[in-house]
C-alpha cells in the first residue's frame, strides 16, 4: 500500500517511476493465499477502515471499480460494528492496490540488495544479479526492521528507524471437511493465546464451496515460537482453538501455517516517514504512523509530496 501509493502519486504528476517488488504477487500484508482446490485465504490484513477523507475516498473509487467492498459479517463475543466499518478487497484483498497499481511498472520476484549514494543518485544492486540501477530518489517501504542490510552511511535515519518496534504473527488457515456449526463469521479472543478467527466465504465475493478459516495467534504467543516449525505451530494453534470454542472442530481436510515476522506496529516512528539529509531516499510504511493500513497510505501520500518538492524543476 505505501509504495504503489507514492508510486502512484508520482506517476500522476509526470515523474518516471519503476517499482521493485520482492514477492510474486502486489499487496504486501493485504496477502491472500490460494491453494489448487480453488481454496482462498486471506491470511494477513483482515480489513481496512478508514478516518481519512483521503482514505475514504481512495476506498470509494475501489468500490466503483468492483475492486473493494463492505464486509459484515456475524460477530461471536465482540461489540457490534457499524454498517460499513470494515472494508476488504472483493474476491481477495490484494484487490484493493489493484487499482493503485494499474499501469505501473511493477517488476516482482525482484529483491533489492543495497541501496548506495553514487555521487549521481541512489544505486540499487539486485540479488536477481540484473545489472545495477541508479535513481534520483528511492522510496523504500520494507519493514523498518530489515532496512538497516541495505544502507550504509545513513548513520541518523538508521538510528531513527532502530527505535520502531515490530511485532510478529502466525497464522493459520483452515478447510474443514464439513461446515464448522459455529454461529459466527468472525470471532476474537483474548485467551488461549488465540487473537482472531474467521470464516473466508463470510467475505464478498469469496468462493463459499470450501468450508476455510483463517487463525492468528496473539503476539505474545507469536514471539515465543517465532522460529518453530510450521507443523508444529499448526499442530499447537488447532488444539487451542479445539480449547477455545465451544462447538467440536470437524476432520480437517486441509491446513497451512504462516509466519508474519512483522504483522503489527507496536512502537511507531511517529512522523510520516524518515528521510536522508537531501531527502532523496526515503523510508515509510504503515510503522510510521501506527499498525493501520491506512497508516501506510498516509506514509506513501506523504513521502510522494516530499520527492516531488525535492526534484520539482
Amino acid at each position: 500500500m505505501t509504495g504503489l501509493t507514492a508510486a502512484r502519486q508520482l506517476a500522476d504528476r509526470g515523474f518516471g517511476v519503476t517499482v521493485f517488488e520482492k514477492s510474486r504477487g502486489l499487496g504486501g500484508r493485504l496477502a491472500t493465499r490460494r491453494t489448487s482446490d480453488g481454496s482462498t485465504f486471506n491470511h494477513g490484513a483482515q480489513y481496512v477502515t478508514a478516518r481519512s477523507d483521503r482514505f475514504r475516498s481512495m476506498l470509494g473509487n475501489a468500490v466503483a471499480v468492483k475492486a473493494a467492498s463492505q464486509w459484515r459479517p456475524i460477530m461471536s463475543n465482540v461489540e457490534a460494528l457499524s454498517p460499513g466499518e470494515w472494508m476488504v478487497g472483493t474476491a481477495t484483498m490484494n484487490k484493493l492496490i489493484a487499482p493503485i497499481a494499474e499501469g505501473l511498472p511493477v517488476h516482482q520476484q525482484t529483491k533489492v540488495t543495497s541501496i548506495t549514494g553514487d555521487g549521481d543518485g541512489w544505486r540499487l544492486e539486485f540479488g536477481s544479479g540484473d545489472d545495477p540501477q541508479t535513481f534520483d530518489a528511492v522510496v523504500c517501504t520494507i519493514p523498518a526492521p530489515q532496512v538497516r542490510p541495505l544502507v550504509e552511511g545513513e548513520a541518523a535515519v538508521l538510528a531513527s528507524l532502530d527505535r520502531v518496534e515490530m511485532a510478529p504473527c502466525w497464522a493459520l488457515m483452515l478447510t474443514f471437511q464439513t461446515p464448522l456449526e459455529s454461529g459466527f463469521d468472525v470471532w476474537r479472543s483474548d485467551h488461549h493465546n488465540l487473537a482472531w478467527f474467521c470464516r473466508s466465504a463470510s467475505r464478498p465475493g469469496r468462493d463459499t464451496s470450501h468450508d476455510s478459516w483463517v487463525l492468528h495467534a496473539d503476539a505474545d504467543w507469536s514471539v515465543r515460537y517465532l522460529e518453530a516449525s510450521p507443523e508444529f505451530v499448526a499442530a499447537a494453534l488447532i488444539e487451542r482453538l479445539a480449547e477455545a470454542l465451544p462447538s467440536r472442530l470437524p476432520a480437517i481436510e486441509r491446513v497451512m501455517a504462516h509466519r508474519w515476522r512483522y504483522a503489527r506496529t507496536t512502537v511507531a516512528l511517529g512522523r510520516p516517514f524518515a528521510a536522508s539529509e537531501d531527502q532523496t531516499l526515503l523510508f515509510g510504511g504503515d510503522w510510521a504512523f501506527g499498525a493501520r493500513v491506512e497508516c501506510a497510505y498516509e506514509s506513501g501520500l506523504a513521502m510522494a509530496d516530499a520527492v516531488a518538492e525535492r526534484l520539482r524543476v
